[in-house]
């Protein structure tokens, strides 16, 4: 074998498993984001489904994907990861066949339960794949991965858009659209090769060995989620009756200011490929908690379009962030066999909030009006945005674990 033929059958093994990784996660997104916007209506215009039966099988959605990432941060191993990926794929195939072909309350529930469990069981395990490419940068892979979950956001709805015109709004059509998704998503799983050595092995940084809990840079990867989730679900779940009541804009401006808000996570999250955050992770997590923090009081006083605008972008710079700097913070500073047990409690606190959320910020605005939705969402974020200014990440935790040096290699 010559040299180029080397290098050429060297840079395939790299990189096609990288692809495939990140066609996978973004097969995996549209159809559980087309899935999320359609049920509502599917299960009111066709199930003829009360309100509150709709707001009842969201709720369960959430509590079971909260549920689903729990079980993987107590039992999740990284030998498992293709095989709970596998399940996900599944399981998001599942619920968009069992709302399809249902015709009832209980298909709904059904459906909502086996997607929640999806989500649960994808995304903290997703988020450790990216953090395991081989021949990649772990800031560049983790980049690349919340890269195509932004790319997948932007052209679902595309493409969902298209069907629903050729078929004359049949949202069962739209949604049964997805369904060679997770199918071809499971050809690419199988051209996915995590690597298990450790992802910091090329940093010269120790890794925590005590319990995540006890991790500074955990804390701060938590409380900086969290911070910008609370926002984030009062934009996507009330973002469209604020700009419509709060600040006048028609259906298409309202829907403008979403196209605005995700343009910006994307190009934020581009420059991430591009420039990774290295060792600025916390530097970029307070300017992202001090982003959110404007953004949410300039859409809890502004008046006029201008306004609406500028927190739309202010707040999609932090959505950019905040995920991908997260999550390689753990990625950089958890010992490899607790990266997974990390993301999926990463993902069980996020989703967590929003089950409980929703629902507060719906009697916020029932009592007191949309606009206080955003005054009320200070609350929260001006208080971790203290938190996570008042966490140092620098400082060694208190542990009585044993030291990285102390520890066996592993895999002995």
């Amino acid at each position: 074998m010559t040299q180029k033929q080397w290098n050429l059958r060297n840079f395939r093994l790299k990189t096609v498993p990288f692809v495939a990784l990140l066609a996978l996660t973004a097969l995996f997104r549209s159809p559980q984001n087309a899935f999320q916007t359609t049920i509502g209506p599917i299960g009111h215009s066709i199930l003829d489904l009360t309100p509150s039966v709709i707001g009842i099988g969201i709720a369960l959605a959430g509590a079971v994907n909260t549920l689903a990432s729990l079980w993987l941060a107590m039992r999740l191993r990284s030998g498992h990861l293709r095989l709970i990926a596998m399940a996900a794929l599944t399981s998001i195939l599942a619920a968009i066949l069992v709302i399809e072909v249902g015709g009832g309350i209980y298909s709904f529930l059904v459906s909502a339960v086996i997607f929640g469990a999806s989500g649960g069981l994808a995304m903290p395990v997703l988020a450790t794949l990216a953090s395991r490419v081989e021949g990649v940068s772990r800031d560049r892979a983790i980049s690349a991965y919340t890269v195509a979950l932004s790319a997948s956001l932007a052209l679902g709805p595309f493409f969902e858009s298209i069907v629903l015109k050729v078929t004359h709004d049949s949202l069962k059509s739209g949604l049964s659209s997805f369904l060679p998704f997770p199918l071809a998503a499971l050809v690419f799983l199988s051209l996915v090769k995590p690597s298990l050595k450790s992802s910091m092995a090329s940093t010269g940084d120790r890794p925590f060995s005590g319990h995540i809990s006890r991790n500074p840079h955990f804390r701060m990867a938590i409380v900086a989620l969290l911070l910008y989730q609370v926002p984030f679900i009062a934009i996507t779940s009330f973002g469209a009756l604020m700009a419509h009541y709060v600040y006048h804009a028609t259906i298409a401006l309202a829907q403008l200011c979403f196209t605005v808000f995700f343009v910006v996570s994307l190009s934020t999250r581009s420059v991430l490929v591009w420039r990774p955050p290295g060792r600025h992770e916390y530097t970029l997590l307070r300017i992202s908690a001090a982003l959110t923090l404007i953004g949410t009081l300039v859409l809890a006083v502004g008046h006029g379009l201008v306004s609406l605008f500028a927190a739309m972008v202010l707040l999609g710079v932090p959505h950019g962030l905040v995920y991908p700097v997260s999550i390689s913070t753990v990625a950089r500073t958890t010992t490899t066999k607790d990266v997974p047990r990390a993301n999926a409690t990463l993902a069980a606190a996020t989703s967590a909030a929003s089950v409980i959320s929703p629902f507060l910020l719906g009697e916020v605005a029932t009592f007191f009006g949309y606009r206080a939705i955003s005054v009320f969402t200070l609350v929260p974020v001006a208080l971790l945005a203290v938190f996570l200014f008042l966490i140092n990440p620098s400082k060694p935790p208190e542990t009585s674990s044993p030291t990285l040096e102390a520890l066996p290699p592993e895999g002995s």
